[in-house]
């Protein structure tokens, strides 16, 4: 019995180990066995225990997992994903000066739990580790028939995926979770990006469920699809689920909290943004990388952006990062808008989301500075600074200002919460294989984007802006793009997408009323591409491109052929020079509702004048 119990000591001591030094940091040591032991309790212990010191945890190099059984639990309302009930492993509350460091180690997840929440916490430094899950939260298999007649199509499934086929309806699982299909994609296996034209293979859940049929062991015939067609043989399809029931297992929550440094990590998998940062002030990625566990079959990473921050502050940096097979962008920075439903008095507003999945977020605080913008021209009317808010319930708040608040008339209002926006820098960066953008800018600080590789399936960089369908906020005034390659972009079929996608939500009828959008520079960048949009601004005040290469590619078919290169609309002070282009035909220009242009006449591969040749496809409401 005695040397049992020295055996039990003996384990306790080789598994984890705890020093305390004289500056006061907790020093803890994690070391691997050789089976799947769960390390959940270990990792909150350390986490929960002198909590007034600083601590540097360290894992020996080695596999360690993690079971939702015993992992700390709460209630969490995450913008642009899905509220509720989640479990946490590594719960970072109200703490500083905090270090974990991996050293190469892998940390398997098993079922619906959330690695990392870090939360009104600040000088956090977290590195060298990868994040794998035990199950795939998309359900992936290979098509090994189709039926285009018959709107059928068979489906190898994936080796890593287990389902049920319950009342013709499929069911795909994972140690404590089980979700019907949704939202797919189609992706090409050779390339492992997203099928060319990808939207033809796109069925809409919302009208009618695929039905399931189980034929030889882990084949399925899929029936009652309502896509334009039905996927290609060898093609590889992907489904994450219902909308608004697929984005419960984000990788990292960070929330209110400063000085975040993320260095060297790997995220395989995530069951919804594998990063996700709100009011956080000053965050730091360096190779932190979304992408496939290298010697993987399966197509997606995280199932949807790669890194994502609404309403941050001071500067964000993203450098020799990966982002690769996401099921959204890789990286989205913007602010919130709130819609104004009333005026309850001279200095007070009550105000709602206009997206369900920004219930909750933590808008504003006192003496923070807010806009008010026209929802139809997006243009201000004016500032206030905050009081008082009162959360009433998760889509209910009252504002009360310092002073009284702007004359509306009768304006559709939004407000945005200007105090919290970020600068922006994304450099040496890798984005390719991924559904929907590379980086969606919308923020008034300043933004460098340079030497970076883009090849997403749909727009390079947007710079948008919208209170009326996603609410995201922040005109942009300083964007500098320089120094990248795109390659390919735009391959899914849907409306056009450009290179640089300028495309604020606003009305024909009110696009003469300003500008929303100022001073962005693209410049040196090396576009190499198959459809003809490059550049698509609308309302800039101040846009310069110059000294880019245009190459024309053969790699695709074109799919919107009719479109100029460049498509500038409703803008002022645009500058056009030194710009090449190489391709089958002459490149152009075209110009409508702007003032003060000055455009070189003899660019390389440009037609000398400007012509009248405005999308149709982008906003003609």
């Amino acid at each position: 019995m005695s040397k049992y119990i020295t055996l039990i000591a003996l384990f306790l001591v080789v598994s984890s180990s705890c020093s305390l030094q004289k500056n006061n940091t907790k020093h803890v040591v994690f070391e691997p066995t050789n089976n799947n032991d769960d390390y959940t309790s270990k990792v909150f212990d350390a986490l929960q225990n002198d909590k007034e010191l600083d601590c540097n945890i360290e894992f020996k190099t080695g596999v360690y997992h993690f079971y939702p059984e015993n992992a700390y639990e709460k209630y969490v309302k995450i913008s642009n994903n899905d509220n509720g009930l989640r479990k946490f492993i590594f719960a970072l509350e109200g703490r500083k000066n905090i270090t974990i460091n991996g050293n190469g180690s892998t940390f398997v997840f098993h079922g619906s739990v959330i690695p990392f929440l870090i939360e009104d916490s600040k000088n956090i430094h977290i590195q060298n580790l990868n994040i794998e899950y035990d199950f795939p939260f998309d359900f992936e298999g290979v098509v090994v028939a189709n039926n285009e007649k018959e709107k059928t199509f068979d489906l190898k499934v994936h080796q890593d995926n287990t389902y049920k086929i319950k009342d013709d309806i499929l069911y795909f699982s994972g140690y404590d979770w089980e979700i019907g299909l949704g939202e797919n994609i189609v992706y090409n296996a050779t390339t492992k990006s997203p099928e060319y034209f990808t939207a033809h293979y796109e069925h809409n859940f919302h009208k009618n469920f695929l039905k399931a049929q189980a034929l030889e062991d882990r084949i399925v015939r899929f029936s009652n699809t309502n896509a334009a067609k039905v996927p290609p043989v060898g093609s590889i399809y992907s489904d994450k689920g219902p909308h608004s029931e697929n984005r419960n297992i984000v990788g990292f929550r960070v929330y209110k909290s400063k000085n975040l440094k993320l260095d060297n990590i790997n995220v395989y998998h995530s069951g919804a943004m594998a990063l996700i940062a709100e009011k956080t002030e000053t965050i730091s990625l360096n190779e932190f990388n979304v992408i496939l566990k290298e010697g993987s079959s399966r197509v997606i990473s995280a199932t949807a952006d790669a890194t994502h921050f609404i309403n941050c502050k001071g500067k964000i940096t993203l450098n020799n990062c990966r982002f690769e097979n996401m099921l959204d962008d890789a990286t989205n920075v913007h602010g919130t808008y709130m819609t104004n439903t009333e005026v309850i008095d001279s200095v007070t507003v009550a105000v709602k989301f206009g997206h369900f999945q920004q219930q909750g977020f933590n808008f504003a605080q006192k003496s923070d500075t807010l806009r008010f913008i026209d929802r139809n021209n997006l243009l201000p009317v004016g500032i206030g600074v905050v009081k008082n808010i009162q959360m009433i319930n998760e889509n209910y708040y009252t504002i009360t200002l310092e002073e009284q608040i702007p004359e509306f008339s009768e304006k559709k209002i939004a407000i945005e919460n200007i105090t919290w926006m970020p600068s922006l820098e994304v450099t040496n960066c890798t984005v390719k294989q991924n559904r929907a953008r590379s980086l969606l800018i919308s923020t008034s600080r300043s933004v460098l984007i340079e030497n970076n590789y883009f090849a997403s399936m749909m727009a390079g960089i947007r710079i948008c802006g919208d209170a009326n369908f996603w609410f995201e906020s922040g005109p942009v005034s300083n964007v500098v793009v320089k120094g990248n390659t795109f390659e390919n972009l735009g391959i899914g079929g849907h409306a056009p997408q450009a290179i640089l996608q300028i495309d604020p939500i606003i009305g024909k009828k009110y696009r003469g009323d300003g500008y929303y959008h100022k001073n962005i520079l693209f410049e040196n960048n090396t576009i190499k591409t198959f459809d003809p949009l490059i550049i698509y601004a609308l309302s800039v005040d101040g846009l310069t491109i110059r000294n880019n290469t245009i190459i024309q590619t053969k790699n695709y078919p074109k799919i919107f052929s009719e479109l100029s290169q460049f498509d500038i609309q409703n803008s002022t002070n645009i500058k056009i020079e030194g710009n090449t282009y190489k391709g089958d035909n002459k490149a152009s220009i075209s110009i409508l509702n702007c003032k003060i242009l000055k455009i070189e006449s003899n660019q390389n591969g440009f037609e000398k004048n400007v012509i009248k040749n405005p999308n149709k496809y982008f906003y003609q409401n």
